[in-house]
C-alpha cells in the first residue's frame, strides 16, 4: 500500500484517513443505516492505522536506512582509496 496514494503526502494521507474514519463513525452514530456503515468504518480504521504506522515509523525507518547506505558506500571507498594506495 505504500506506492498507492502517490499523489498526497504520507502525512496528508494520515489525517485524511483519519478525518474519513471520523466522519464514518458520526455517520454511524447519527444515523439509522449504521450497519451497512460498519464495513466503512473498518476499512477506515485500518487505513488510519497503516498510514500512522507508515508516518511514525517506515518512513523514518527508510530515511535512517538511506544515511547508513550512504555512510557504507562512503567508508567502501575509502577502504578501497587505501588499498589502492599500498
Amino acid at each position: 500500500m505504500l506506492s498507492r496514494y502517490m499523489g498526497m503526502s504520507v502525512k496528508s494521507q494520515a489525517y485524511l484517513f483519519t478525518f474519513g474514519f471520523g466522519l464514518t463513525l458520526l455517520g454511524m452514530s447519527l444515523t439509522e443505516m449504521w450497519l451497512p456503515m460498519v464495513a466503512g468504518a473498518i476499512i477506515m480504521a485500518a487505513l488510519s492505522v497503516e498510514s500512522w504506522i507508515r508516518v511514525s515509523h517506515i518512513i523514518p525507518l527508510h530515511n535512517e536506512i538511506r544515511a547508513l547506505q550512504k555512510q557504507v558506500n562512503k567508508l567502501q571507498a575509502e577502504l578501497r582509496s587505501v588499498e589502492n594506495q599500498d
